[in-house]
């Protein structure tokens, strides 16, 4: 079954497959040994032989490990790789995108420019994330058929016609990523009326399961795959956190236990097809998105670790590397292209090795003494301030908490989608916290430590500072950072 040279290594003893701290870090550096070129410029390789830059969709997928890499570790050293990454992609394959027929590559390619965005702060990513949203959805959004949807190819350039997941998901979490970065609502109304297209037309809620895709007769093309899945769970962890709307939350659940319960070998996600592309980002960044923002990871933390296990215990012994069949030794292929083994760094990247506690997720955050929550007041911008208001649960209120490999948290607004953050990082007690576009600079990193009375004290990794409700009891009042002293004004209440 496996031709063309590939030598499986049935004699060779397996690999430790305990996951262990470093395991993520060490996959990756394996990945960027093999494949990463950073001299004049930064880029994967098309493989092991071939020295060139990875080709034009599959050079995006490759540039989506480095950002998973950044958002699971806040490591600095990662946002500048991503620099280089996006700006060597952009530099090789400038707009316009004309001779690309297919709308699925371009979803790939601007959701690497997007978060490229969202982690650098680079307004060139932005742009032509931009473009590209733009460009495919004018050309591929068509109501005359299916009332709706975005074509997988251009019909006049395919020969066929077809509306699947690999265009519409893709593509709709672009929309989404670039309503959270601009608050254009435009975006916004993309995002969810592109969901809501796939929903009925492809999807299947009773199941969960996420067919391939829908011919203008009607017919659904009822073909499954892990990436389609992992791409849907994805983009529902999305519009669920920005609308907060509880029926996508279960669409998501579905969609999970689908893939768990459908799309696995004994648990385990596995293929073995040697032509197959990455398809697990997507799938591990949309199971880690749901688990922590559900705060679930105690249902489904050990499957998550067994795909972990399955991975460590199946590489490659001479270059470190798994490919997509997790359960089976992964063969040495000389002419090994990088697609084939990002998948299995991706999902390291998102599994945490301790089970996450129970302050990861959203929540919102509400003063011990006043009972009132911080509030981003929906105000968009650097420097907005943040606010206090009673407790109501609406988007304003709600706020996404992450860690950092240093073990700071980032505490993000899912109404602004910016951070919450020190001005300038300054010491001064009496100082209003405001918001600001993510860095994760030290001014946006915050220890949250638990009390023996069960509240939190949240303060300042770059000022020390405590955050501290000031007593106050009006609507609008400011937060304030004040030294610690345990009052509890200062203790706050995770819900």
């Amino acid at each position: 079954m496996l031709a063309l040279g590939l030598r499986l290594l049935l004699a060779a003893p397996k690999m430790a497959a305990a996951l262990g701290s470093g395991d993520a870090v060490n996959m990756f550096n394996a990945f960027n040994n093999a494949f990463l070129s950073n001299g004049s410029s930064t880029f994967y390789k098309t493989s092991l032989q071939n020295q060139s830059p990875d080709g034009y969709w599959v050079g995006a997928l490759d540039n989506q490990a480095a950002e998973d890499a950044y958002d699971v570790t806040g490591d600095p050293a990662y946002k500048t790789l991503v620099n280089s990454l996006c700006e060597t992609w952009i530099a090789n394959n400038e707009p316009p995108w004309d001779y690309v027929n297919y709308n699925d590559d371009i979803g790939w390619d601007t959701l690497a420019l997007i978060r490229g965005y969202r982690i650098t702060g680079n307004q060139d990513f932005l742009n032509v994330a931009e473009y590209g949203f733009n460009f495919a959805y004018s050309r591929g959004w068509d109501t005359q058929s299916n009332g709706g949807g975005i074509w997988e190819c251009q019909p006049s350039a395919c020969g066929y016609s077809e509306k699947d997941a690999l265009s519409n998901d893709s593509l709709g979490k672009v929309a989404c990523i670039l309503y959270q970065s601009t608050h254009n609502t435009t975006y916004l109304d993309y995002c969810r009326g592109i969901y809501d297209w796939v929903w009925n037309n492809i999807y299947d809620p009773s199941t969960g399961a996420m067919n391939f895709g829908v011919y203008p007769s009607g017919q659904v093309d009822t073909a499954l795959n892990a990436y389609n899945q992992g791409t849907w769970l994805d983009y529902a962890g999305l519009v669920y956190e920005i609308t907060g709307d509880e029926n996508v939350k279960n669409d998501a659940q579905k969609v999970l236990d689908f893939a768990r319960n459908n799309l696995t070998s004994n648990g385990i996600f596995s293929n073995q097809d040697p032509s197959l592309n990455t398809w697990a980002d997507d799938m591990a960044h949309g199971v880690a998105r749901f688990l922590s923002d559900n705060r679930l990871w105690g249902n489904y933390y050990s499957w998550v670790v067994d795909n972990a296990n399955g991975i460590l215990a199946n590489r490659r012994p001479d270059i470190g590397l798994t490919w997509n069949a997790w359960n089976q030794l992964t063969p040495e292929d000389d002419a090994g292209i990088p697609s084939i083994y990002v998948s299995a760094v991706a999902w390291l990247w998102w599994t945490p090795t301790t089970q996450p506690d129970q302050r990861v997720g959203i929540h919102t955050i509400v003063n011990q003494e006043t009972g009132l929550a911080i509030d981003s007041a929906g105000t968009f911008g650097n420097g907005a301030q943040v606010v206090q208001w009673a407790l109501n649960n609406g988007q304003n209120q709600r706020w996404q908490l992450s860690q950092n490999s240093d073990t700071s948290w980032n505490i993000i607004s899912l109404s602004t989608w910016e951070s919450l953050d020190c001005p300038g990082g300054s010491t001064a007690d009496n100082l209003t916290m405001i918001q600001w576009q993510p860095s994760r600079d030290d001014n946006q990193r915050w220890w949250i430590d638990l009390q023996s009375d069960g509240t939190y004290k949240i303060w300042n990794k770059q000022s020390g500072k405590a955050l501290d409700g000031a007593s106050a009891t009006q609507n609008g009042a400011p937060l304030i950072q004040w030294d610690w002293n345990g009052g509890p004004q200062q203790r706050w209440i995770l819900q």
